[in-house]
């Protein structure tokens, strides 16, 4: 297996941060190999909060549309 900077550059960020904890040699690359696993799990979770707001929007319209519906029923007594 070659690791040249091209490889290291087409693997994924999981594989990526197994590679370097295996090859950690210094301390600032252990900081800056901390740093980098925290800004994937920010991403991770950016993409969490995403799904959920489309899914409480989603939630939101129905509900929307029930008071609508409801409100369609009183005005027509």
């Amino acid at each position: 297996m070659t690791n040249d900077r091209n490889y290291l550059r087409m693997m994924h960020d999981c594989e990526l941060t197994r590679y370097a904890q295996d090859n950690v040699r210094t301390e600032l690359e252990f900081i800056l190999l901390e740093r980098l696993e925290h800004l994937i799990g920010v991403d991770d979770q950016l993409e969490d909060a995403k799904r959920e707001i489309d899914e409480l929007n989603a939630r939101l319209d129905r509900w929307m549309e029930q008071a609508n519906t409801l409100a369609a029923q009183l005005d027509a007594k």
